[in-house]
């Protein structure tokens, strides 16, 4: 009987999943509902991994020494060593704050301004912008790439919703 339940249960989670990406925006929401929870949460990595394509990869840009930007290319793997334990410790939500989808097809190109607090002292600790790529893989979108930013007085988040010819 243990056996059924956790079955059922492990096959509800796997909908779940593939549920919450049945458009590329809900595939964008799944990921901001997974790495976000309160203070001893542990997140759902397996639910993580099943966001994106087999091969994707996440790119930060952040500030080199020299006082120019360098990009940090990670693995899932490599962000969730990084980040895993540091998420539950301090409690984490980023949300969402503004929103442009460009849809070609199967694919789509995601702009999203977010807001990350940290749930242990309710400080706003970044404030970016988030680009993703997100392709439909037969019914599902998966998120193909996703790099990130945080914003600053020479880069706020409303500039990267400009429009450049």
């Amino acid at each position: 009987m243990r056996y059924l339940l956790a079955t059922l249960a492990a096959s509800c989670a796997l909908a779940t999943a593939a549920q919450a990406q049945e458009t590329p925006g809900k595939a964008l929401e799944a990921l901001y509902e997974v790495i976000s929870g309160p203070v001893g949460e542990a997140r759902d990595w397996d639910r993580f991994r099943e966001l994106f394509l087999p091969g994707a990869h996440m790119n930060v840009v952040v500030t080199a020494p020299d006082g120019g930007e360098r990009v940090v290319v990670l693995t899932l793997e490599d962000y969730i060593e990084r980040n895993g334990e540091r998420l539950a410790e301090i409690g984490f939500t980023e949300t969402e704050t503004r929103r442009e989808t460009f849809l070609y097809g199967g694919m789509a190109t995601i702009l999203s301004a977010y807001e990350a607090i940290r749930a242990d002292t309710g400080e706003t600790i970044a404030v970016g912008v988030n680009s993703l790529t997100i392709v439909d893989d037969g019914g599902t979108w998966k998120i193909a790439s996703i790099a990130w930013r945080a914003a600053d007085e020479d880069w706020p988040v409303d500039r990267a919703f400009e429009r450049v010819e």
